[in-house]
């Protein structure tokens, strides 16, 4: 496997010191499935800068890919491992915090480290030296040989969620990676904490949950246990079934993803 420095990699995670990590825009919080092929094949940034783009015009930036593993190199601060899926080869990088990690999270990644294991993984795209790898934040085995066949269907799908925002000339820019559409949410009986109104697409307890998960995640690497959104969102009026459809919807657009276990959420950004 080809060497790697902290040059646009695994160093461009953290923050300085003494600086303020600014908010992204809502894109480059959004997540897109996609195939390997489509990573390889994506249109770098004509100016010179970090953008990569899809052909269909969709910036990369958190994205889903599910695939096989090929190889695996293990480093005592680094895990780099090659996925494929049918479509192309992928390096995924990813970080190893020893002694900060948890053991359910360590567990997860130590799983993935055998070849022929089928694997899911999100994280972000990144170039170093005229090569493309993912910088993952989340990777773990699938739980079933359908998941495979559910990422192609996503994918196909999210391409044409965006054609149709696309060609209508409204919301380009909201959504469009997973999802099954905002109309499918009930509204809910109160209004709900003071959040912003564009990740949640107006639904306020889409955006309470979304404001909850950022609070509570920003505390530590595993995310927020949904018992633990739904008894913060209660005080709001929220009924459990509210917040449990609220998550759900918001994993499936891409805002939030699972970490150690599917009952864990952090905000995707």
């Amino acid at each position: 496997m080809s060497g790697y420095d902290n040059q646009g990699g695994f160093g461009s995670q953290g923050t300085p010191s003494g600086q303020t990590k600014a908010r992204r825009n809502y894109d480059e919080q959004t997540l897109i499935p996609v195939t390997i092929k489509q990573i390889i094949t994506a249109d770098g940034d004509p100016t010179g800068g970090n953008d990569i783009s899809l052909k269909d015009g969709r910036t990369l930036y958190m994205v889903k890919i599910v695939g096989c593993v090929r190889a695996h190199e293990q480093k005592s601060t680094n895990l780099t491992i090659e996925i494929e899926d049918g479509t192309g080869l992928v390096e995924v990088k990813t970080w190893m915090n020893e002694g900060d990690d948890c053991s359910a999270v360590a567990n997860l990644r130590q799983e993935c480290c055998q070849d022929y294991a089928f694997v899911r993984v999100i994280g972000q795209v990144k170039e170093f030296d005229g090569k493309r790898h993912i910088q993952a934040t989340d990777i773990r085995l699938l739980g079933t040989k359908n998941e495979i066949t559910f990422h192609l269907l996503e994918v196909a799908y999210s391409f044409d969620k965006y054609q149709k925002r696309k060609e209508s000339g409204s919301g380009i820019g909201m959504g469009v990676g997973m999802g099954y559409g905002i109309g499918n949410m009930s509204m809910p009986k109160t209004m709900g904490a003071n959040v912003s109104m564009d990740q949640g697409g107006g639904n306020t307890v889409n955006d309470a949950a979304i404001a909850s998960i950022r609070n509570l995640g920003s505390q530590n690497d595993t995310g927020v246990n949904i018992h633990t959104i739904v008894q913060d969102l209660a005080s709001q009026g929220y009924s459990e079934g509210e917040v449990r459809n609220a998550v759900s919807h918001l994993s499936n657009e891409g805002h939030i993803y699972s970490t150690i276990d599917e009952n864990h959420f952090q905000f995707a950004e």
